[in-house]
C-alpha cells in the first residue's frame, strides 16, 4: 500500500469490539428484568384508572363490547371442542385407572386437583393468548405504525387507556366465562364417555357430588380469580408490546413472538402464584 501524499501515516478507525455471548446474555436478562418492571407499573396505572367509571368514554364501552364478543363469545367452539378432546382423553383416563387400581373413591380429588385447578385455567388462556392475544397487538401495532395512535393524542385523548382498559376487561372477563364452559364441557363429556364404556356405576349426580364434594371455598374462589387476572394481563401484553412496534413494515411482526412469549410466561406464573395462595 502507497503511504499518503503528505507523508503521514494513516489511522484506521477503530471497530468495535462485538459482545460476547456471556455479554449478550447478561444483556438480555437486563432488557427483561426492565420490561418486568415497566409493564407491572403501567399495568397497575391503566388498571387502576379502568376501575373508575368515569374513565370510560362511550367509544370504550363500545370497544369492550366489541371485543368482548370476539374474544368470549366468537371462542365457543374452539374452546368446547378442546374440552371434549381434554374430556375424552383426560377425564376418561382419570376414571379408567381410578377404577383399575380400585380407588374410585378419590375420583373427586384428581379432578379438582388436575382439571380444576389446573387444567382448564391454563389451556383456556392459551386459546386466548393464540387467538386473541395476537390479533390485539396486530391491530393496535397497525395504529402506531400508521400513525393514528399520534392522532388519538392529539385530541387529548390517553391512547393507552383509550385502548388498554376496554380490551383488558373485555379478555378478563371473557376468559372466566370460557374457563367455566370449558371445565364444564371436558368434565361431563368425560363422565358420559365413561358411563357409555361402562367404566364407571356412578349416576350422574353421584357424580357431581362427588367432584363437589371435594372442592374447598378456596377453589372456587381460584376459578374466578385465575382466569380473570390472566384474562387482564394478557390484554395488557398485547397493547404494551402493540404500543411499542417498531415504525416500519416488520415490525408488528417481530413483536408477536416476544409478545407470546411473555403472555405465556405471565399465564404460568399467575396460575403457580394463584394456586400456591388458594
Amino acid at each position: 500500500m502507497k503511504p499518503p501524499a503528505n507523508g503521514l501515516p494513516m489511522l484506521e478507525a477503530p471497530t468495535a469490539e462485538r459482545p460476547s455471548l456471556l455479554g449478550r446474555f447478561g444483556q438480555g436478562i437486563i432488557d427483561t428484568t426492565t420490561d418486568v418492571f415497566l409493564f407491572t407499573g403501567d399495568l397497575t396505572a391503566t388498571l387502576t384508572r379502568g376501575l373508575a367509571p368515569g374513565n370510560w368514554r362511550r367509544t370504550m364501552w363500545t370497544e369492550f363490547e366489541r371485543f368482548f364478543y370476539f374474544t368470549g363469545v366468537c371462542a365457543i367452539p374452539a374452546v368446547m371442542l378442546t374440552a371434549l378432546l381434554v374430556g375424552l382423553g383426560l377425564v376418561l383416563q382419570i376414571i379408567y385407572w381410578l377404577r383399575v387400581t380400585g380407588q374410585q373413591g378419590s375420583i373427586g380429588d384428581f379432578l379438582v386437583l388436575v382439571l380444576i385447578r389446573e387444567l382448564s385455567p391454563i389451556v383456556t388462556a392459551l386459546i386466548v393468548i393464540g387467538r386473541s392475544g395476537s390479533v390485539m397487538l396486530d391491530e393496535v401495532g397497525h395504529l402506531k405504525v400508521n400513525g393514528q395512535i399520534r392522532m388519538l393524542e392529539s385530541f387529548g385523548i390517553d391512547a393507552t387507556d383509550f385502548l388498554a382498559i376496554p380490551r383488558c376487561f373485555a379478555s378478563a372477563l371473557a376468559l372466566f366465562a370460557l374457563t367455566t364452559i370449558f371445565l364444564h364441557t371436558a368434565l361431563w363429556s368425560g363422565y358420559l364417555a365413561a358411563s357409555l364404556a361402562g367404566l364407571t356405576a356412578l349416576s350422574l349426580v353421584e357424580f357431581a357430588d362427588a367432584v363437589l364434594s371435594r372442592m374447598t371455598l378456596g377453589d372456587h374462589l381460584l376459578l374466578v380469580v385465575k382466569p380473570t387476572l390472566t384474562g387482564l394481563v394478557i390484554g395488557y401484553v398485547a397493547i404494551w408490546h402493540g404500543l411499542r412496534v417498531e415504525a416500519s413494515a416488520l415490525g408488528v411482526r417481530r413483536a408477536l413472538p416476544k409478545a407470546f412469549m411473555y403472555s405465556l410466561l405471565a399465564t404460568l406464573l399467575i396460575g403457580i402464584a394463584v394456586s400456591m395462595v388458594l
